[in-house]
């Protein structure tokens, strides 16, 4: 599953109306994929050959300087690239829980001084866990997710997700956890539960299941029918042996 976090461009502060800074829209990704931010230097006058550039940074909230123009080594799983036409591009190599949060391009220069952030979110893997419960309903679960997702089922290529139902809930801390049931009237013995997050448009989990029950069912009616044979035998051994 990919995602693209070149989500391109939204946030713009302007200062003394003739420079300002535009950098990628909010993002969310997935941990360890990597995330690229852009800072892009927007002139009203772009022939003004008097404008210069003295700084530029990505800055992590509480002031935490990650790079600068002057400033591009690779640092942690932080590296920095300044180009020509003034944009300073950040990438976050493998992301992990403790990059959530505001990042922001600060600039300084001949015609004033303005900032502009965006936000990253991460959203890690889930794990999906089935319940087993007696009958024929299968039933997985998500639990702590961060977005509030949905449970998808298939088999095949055949999406019943409109025969399940599920259950949501809100956490206090803003989790969620997805509950959804599917009932197995048919003698299908697979099925597929996926975790769809509609803000990504992505499905960041599933689980393959193998309905037990029906090999149990078969196993049954076998030792069933092996014990009316047996009968059988004695029965008719008995009446042969009667004198």
């Amino acid at each position: 599953m990919q995602f693209s976090a070149l989500l391109f461009i939204s946030s713009i502060s302007a200062a003394v109306g003739m420079v300002s800074v535009l950098v990628t829209k909010p993002v969310i990704s997935y941990c360890h994929q990597a995330i690229t931010l852009h800072c892009n230097v927007s002139l009203s006058d772009e022939k003004d050959s008097e404008f210069q550039v003295t700084h530029l940074s990505w800055i992590k909230e509480s002031n935490k300087t990650i790079c600068s123009e002057s400033n591009t080594a690779i640092r942690r799983f932080f590296s920095c690239q300044y180009m020509a036409n003034k944009q300073l591009v950040l990438t976050i190599a493998y992301p992990k829980p403790d990059d959530i949060g505001r990042y922001i391009c600060k600039l300084r220069s001949s015609h004033g001084h303005t900032n502009a952030d965006t936000n990253v979110t991460l959203e890690c893997p889930q794990k999906i866990d089935q319940i087993h419960e007696d009958g024929n309903k299968v039933t997985c679960k998500v639990e702590r997710s961060n977005h509030d997702g949905r449970i998808h089922w298939f088999h095949g290529t055949v999406n019943l997700t409109s025969q399940s139902t599920q259950y949501i809930n809100s956490a206090v801390d803003g989790s969620y956890t997805v509950i959804s049931s599917l009932n197995d009237n048919s003698n299908w013995k697979t099925y597929n539960c996926s975790y769809w997050v509609p803000q990504i448009e992505q499905y960041i989990a599933s689980k393959n299941i193998v309905m037990e029950h029906n090999t149990k069912s078969n196993t049954q009616s076998f030792n069933s029918g092996r014990r009316s044979g047996l009968v059988f035998c004695l029965c008719l051994l008995w009446t042969l042996i009667q004198p």
